[in-house]
């Protein structure tokens, strides 16, 4: 960035236009950017679902959310879209950092308007699908391939003037809300030392969920095998996937699902001994959390998109199937996910529950 007058503080805005999963994934790197400027004015741009968190991130000064998924079940959010650009432009930005990935010819058309209109003087970005035209600094095209996404927007963090410092990804919740949830532990029948385990059978696409039978399953299982309390989770919407589940256990469970802010789903998962997962946000949010998961993954690539921690920590099961990866977002069969079954997924669980008894006999 060119110099600025004495006192100051430059204006820093990056965008991340993306869920709450790749939110976490990018935490590494927007702190990374605070490293390398400590007296800017750092903002993020991210979707309303992800603001929440990322507000709670100490490094970052100001969050503004972008109504992405609002957009599109209503073109009326276009009003609030062009009052919120018109907000930014008012800020007068001195570098605007695109961290994440270019997957489209349209997307790069949109991101690059939206480049054009904020009129930093530093662009920065990757350079794919013809974004590069709208850039003053870019990444290589091939930045996020046959890589954890994690790493490369380190890498456009580095690239805009971030300092890495090796602490990984991280969440952070409101505090206050932790004496909100002092009493939950003692739910169930379970002994009250027993392992806390928590099951998360919802996410974003259909074509990512693992069948409910599959959870009920795995979860009486492990209560045959190991002492614990199980929890199940699920965001706005997915009340019903989660009753599904509990309809098929033959123990009970503490049914969370539909209760839970992002601030409650994120501390709760921070005091997990394992979360069984679908490829989704509360997968990232474990791993950041330092909970170890098991993570069922589908369609995506784990290589790109798995848990980012100690391999100590997690474990993938997926399927090597011929069409996968695959970024469709429905998906007729999904042998991906079919030909996952609960052995699969309870010798997994069992691994890193074995791991926990020896940590904490």
């Amino acid at each position: 960035m060119s110099p600025r007058p004495s006192g100051s503080r430059p204006k820093i805005l990056i965008v991340l236009i993306a869920g709450i999963g790749d939110t976490v994934l990018a935490s590494a790197g927007i702190r990374a950017v605070r490293n390398g400027y400590p007296d800017a004015d750092i903002h993020l741009l991210t979707s309303t679902e992800a603001s929440s968190l990322a507000g709670n991130y100490p490094y970052v000064d100001r969050v503004h959310p972008f109504p992405i998924r609002e957009l599109r079940r209503d073109k009326k959010y276009l009003f609030d879209i062009a009052g919120l650009i018109r907000e930014l432009q008012r800020i007068r930005f001195d570098m605007v950092l695109n961290l994440y990935m270019v997957a489209s010819l349209y997307g790069a058309v949109k991101m690059g308007l939206l480049f054009l209109a904020l009129r930093a003087k530093t662009k920065i970005g990757h350079d794919d699908h013809g974004f590069g035209w709208f850039l003053t600094r870019k990444a290589p095209r091939d930045s996020f391939r046959k890589r954890h996404f994690a790493d490369a927007m380190m890498d456009l963090a580095r690239l805009a003037g971030g300092i890495p410092d090796n602490r990984g990804i991280e969440v952070f919740w409101d505090r206050r809300i932790e004496k909100k949830w002092g009493s939950l532990f003692g739910c169930g029948n379970a002994p009250e030392e027993g392992l806390k385990i928590a099951l998360n059978p919802g996410g974003h696409r259909d074509n990512r969920r693992w069948p409910p039978e599959h959870y009920a399953e795995v979860a009486d299982r492990i209560r045959a095998r190991f002492p614990a309390r199980l929890y199940l989770l699920g965001g706005p919407g997915e009340e019903g996937i989660a009753r599904a589940v509990e309809g098929k256990m033959g123990h009970g469970a503490c049914n969370l699902s539909g209760r839970l802010g992002l601030d409650d789903l994120t501390y709760l998962i921070s005091r997990f001994d394992l979360l069984i997962t679908n490829d989704s946000g509360p997968m990232h949010i474990a791993a950041a959390a330092g909970t170890p998961v098991v993570a069922i993954f589908g369609p995506e690539d784990p290589a790109s998109l798995g848990p980012y921690a100690q391999e100590a920590l997690y474990r993938v099961v997926c399927r090597d199937v011929p069409c996968r990866p695959c970024s469709k977002s429905t998906c007729e069969k999904p042998v991906c996910l079919t030909e996952v079954v609960p052995d699969d997924v309870l010798h997994a669980c069992a691994e890193l529950l074995d791991r926990a008894i020896v940590r904490n006999p």
